[in-house]
């Protein structure tokens, strides 16, 4: 009787261990999926702030227009994290795009 509960322990176990580990991988993957998806983000307004440059006549309207222009990229973003808002990312480029 004993070697029967032993088996059934040491299943019990074996598969509660692989159900961490998948559970741990999932986890894994939406953490880089959000960074690249934040990544993508940052590039776009990144890169569009800089190719309006050289025209730039109002810094905070060219901010703007970036954040129009990677609308697409937002809203991806806002939909993977599930929220309402992506203020805090825009706060961030914001006050990096008015620094340089």
């Amino acid at each position: 009787m004993t070697r029967i509960a032993r088996l059934f322990f040491i299943i019990a176990f074996m598969s509660s261990a692989g159900s961490c580990s998948i559970t741990s991988e999932k986890e894994a993957d939406a953490k880089a999926m959000g960074r690249q998806l934040t990544d993508a983000y940052y590039s776009c307004v990144r890169t569009s702030f800089a190719s309006q440059r050289p025209t730039m006549v109002d810094r905070n309207m060219a901010i703007d227009q970036a954040f129009m222009v990677c609308k697409t990229e937002e809203l991806k973003l806002q939909a993977f994290e599930k929220s309402p808002s992506v203020s805090a990312h825009r706060d961030t480029l914001r006050e990096e795009l008015l620094r340089r």
